[in-house]
């Protein structure tokens, strides 16, 4: 089971940084980044699985995949953002990382007002 091994790791490196901080900050530090990224590097499988998925999904509904095609975009800067987020936090790097939270922000807007355009578009074409 994949989420076995990915909480593992978690809780190792977990530990291994709380118990390394005490002495050697920079090194704990270190640890956690390590970490982080090789959870990323499992979750990317897990990850391609879902692509195929979602890629089998809009074949088969056209007609439903424009909106649902922005929104599982939506979903994937939210999670690439939030880990860059955490990893900046964990460097000590509160500033910077809020930047990067509020450009994921800025970039989901963007991504949304077509979808929100034609939403309006519907609303007004039944009035």
């Amino acid at each position: 089971m994949e989420i076995a091994k990915i909480a593992a790791i978690g809780l190792i490196a977990g530990v291994l940084a709380v118990t390394l901080k005490k002495t050697n900050p920079e090194i704990a530090m270190q640890v956690s980044i390590a970490a982080g990224i090789l959870l990323f590097i499992l979750v990317v499988d897990q990850l391609s699985e879902a692509v195929a998925r979602i890629e089998s999904f809009t074949e088969k509904y056209q007609s439903f995949c424009e909106g649902a095609g922005i929104v599982l975009k939506v979903v994937g800067i939210s999670y690439i953002a939030e880990f860059a987020v955490q990893i900046l936090k964990d460097a000590g790097e509160g500033a910077l990382s809020s930047k990067v939270e509020m450009a994921a922000k800025v970039v989901i807007m963007l991504l949304t007002l077509p979808l929100l355009e034609e939403f309006a578009d519907m609303v007004f074409s039944l009035l």
